[in-house]
């Protein structure tokens, strides 16, 4: 018999409830988290929270000041650009190292992912949609054989969807390009392409994404 999953730990699960409401936009940058709000919604002590607060310190998510206690971390441009150059370099390996592994069934997953994105935009839900976009990519380089690789790259899209929810109005002309693009990529990927090819079409995919977000505060 298989054994099951152990369960999260009451700081895992606060570092997810957090996490996850700092990617939907619920928790904005500059927002206080309360400490005993965030036990009272959990069910948990403070400890729990304490913990899950330094977790995602240390990601650069949330600033906790002796005086001010703990709020949502503000993310500059240069912050922003920075970390989506390296998540660029690292993804366009990984995605050219796993092309030639994925089935025209994975690569279907990836196209309804792709729709799934669509259609959370369409209906308002930026969860939805980091959620989508997260797993499009994660999929793209699933068979990537440097496994410290393809584990940093997963720790990689959920900081990026935290830092999505910091840059304010996505416009309707990048969901349209990045949707284009991730059809290209499929298509690049399903007909053989050079491992070359792919890898920089996905490294441009990422960078060429900078270039029309709108401004980040450079605090």
């Amino acid at each position: 018999m298989a054994k099951k999953s152990p369960a999260p730990s009451k700081t895992d699960a606060v570092f997810d409830y957090i996490l996850e409401r700092i990617v939907s936009g619920e928790f904005a940058a500059g927002d206080a988290l309360h400490i005993g709000n965030l036990a009272e919604a959990n069910r948990v002590s403070l400890i729990p929270v304490r913990e899950a607060l330094r977790r995602l310190e240390a990601d650069g998510l949330v600033k906790v000041e002796h005086h001010r206690g703990a709020h949502v971390a503000r993310v500059s441009r240069r912050d922003y650009e920075e970390a989506m150059e390296l998540l660029a370099i690292l993804e366009g390996s990984a995605t050219a190292q796993s092309a030639e592994f994925m089935t025209e069934a994975e690569i279907e997953e990836a196209r309804q992912h792709n729709a799934d994105m669509d259609a959370a935009w369409a209906r308002g839900d930026q969860h939805g949609y980091n959620e989508s976009s997260t797993k499009f990519h994660q999929l793209l380089h699933v068979h990537c054989p440097n496994t410290y690789l393809r584990e940093t790259l997963i720790k990689g899209h959920v900081k990026m969807g935290a830092a999505r929810a910091a840059v304010v109005g996505f416009t309707t002309d990048i969901t349209k390009q990045l949707s284009e693009e991730h059809i290209e990529l499929l298509r690049l990927i399903s007909s053989k392409a050079p491992a070359e090819e792919i890898e920089n079409y996905a490294r441009g995919h990422r960078l060429r994404t900078m270039a029309v977000m709108p401004d980040l505060d450079d605090a």
